[in-house]
């Protein structure tokens, strides 16, 4: 299972299918599995044959007051961090084999490539 928060800066709030468009680009020019994108109004769904990643871009009142907690366990950036409103979520089913481990990677990188985030990981509660 594969879990990590995508938090955005404050000045890189990108709407859901600019993250999708980046996404869909990057697929289409790897040699290896082409994914299935489902996009709905914040939720983007990426389906490989084995596993499905779920993204929601979730930019709820909550979201601004676990910026601030999340803040805490940074090494730097931490007052962007906790000013934070918006982020991305992303998590899958479980894939012990790992076979869809670099997708997951994949997935963050397509997001850093939009401008400047934090990825969390939930599971390890820590910055990657």
């Amino acid at each position: 299972m594969y879990e990590a928060f995508v938090i955005f800066s404050q000045a890189n709030n990108i709407p859901i299918n600019r993250y999708a468009q980046e996404i869909q680009s990057f697929y289409a020019s790897s040699a290896g599995e082409k994914p299935v994108l489902k996009v709905n109004d914040q939720n983007i769904v990426v389906a490989f044959e084995g596993i499905q990643f779920s993204i929601d871009r979730n930019c709820s009142p909550q979201v601004a007051l676990e910026s601030k907690e999340l803040s805490r366990f940074a090494m730097s950036n931490r007052e962007e961090i906790a000013n934070s409103t918006c982020r991305l979520e992303i998590s899958s089913a479980p894939d012990p084999q790992m076979n869809y481990f670099n997708d997951f990677l994949f997935l963050i990188q397509c997001a850093e490539q939009l401008g400047t985030v934090w990825v969390f990981n939930t599971r390890q509660g820590e910055f990657m």
